[in-house]
């Protein structure tokens, strides 16, 4: 595995998630100890009622987000994105809902209007950006001012000693279920990704001064994961 760069980090996203795609529910569920859609359902409801909002779940994979905010928001419009077709293509057999869309697109070079989003939602998409301050920014230019971002990811301890323990679980762990439900160690790749992400603080700082000011947290799974909210400050 190569995610040294941003291109290589992008070019083996979607060679990963495209070979994955038809078993990745099944490995998100078990590394997760099934955990994964609880954590997806109190991502959508940590936000606001609003009454038929625009909203976008970024790196949106088979969907459980996009129909969680379908399903909350119904007069609303819900757009999925995924950098990979065969994600997208699990998605839409799944769909019922008429307020759901999908695109394939980059996070990072969205092809939305400014300002054209009331809630940005992702889960594990930031640790994915190939350049997190890039698609930071395009969640930033699309959402409307007071607009709200929620994001659900692993989260990197600030002590170094807590980061090596950790990146050792997730890599042996993620790697172990892989092989059990795709008979290769995909998922150990999240190790990899997570050592490139900002700490926790950090990242919360990076958030505040791009302007999406982080305004909940919540921690999950003795601090494994963290949910976050945020709100678009005025420009």
């Amino acid at each position: 595995m190569n995610i040294a760069t941003p291109e290589r980090k992008r070019a083996h996203n979607l060679d990963l998630f495209t070979r994955v795609a038809d078993e990745y529910d099944t490995a998100t569920c078990a590394m997760s100890l099934g955990q994964d859609r609880r954590w997806k359902r109190r991502l959508v409801a940590m936000l606001p009622a609003l009454a038929s909002p625009v909203c976008i779940d970024l790196a949106c994979g088979t969907g459980d987000v996009t129909f969680a905010l379908a399903e909350r928001y119904r007069q609303g419009r819900v757009i999925g994105v995924d950098l990979t077709a065969p994600m997208i293509e699990v998605a839409r057999l799944r769909s019922q809902l008429a307020n759901v869309e999908f695109q394939v697109g980059d996070m990072c070079r969205m092809e939305l209007p400014d300002a054209s989003a009331d809630i940005v939602t992702g889960s594990y998409a930031l640790r994915n950006a190939p350049v997190l301050d890039d698609a930071l920014r395009e969640i930033r230019r699309v959402l409307k001012p007071g607009g709200y971002a929620a994001f659900l990811d692993f989260a990197k301890p600030v002590s170094p000693l807590a980061t090596s323990a950790r990146l050792a679980l997730l890599k042996y762990w993620c790697g172990a279920v892989s092989i059990v439900v795709h008979g290769r160690p995909e998922h150990a790749y999240i190790a990899a990704s997570l050592r490139q992400f900002p700490d926790r603080v950090a990242l919360r700082e990076k958030l505040n001064s791009i302007g999406l000011e982080v305004v909940r947290a919540e921690p999950q799974m003795f601090s494994t994961m963290d949910l976050l909210l945020c709100r678009a400050s005025p420009r």
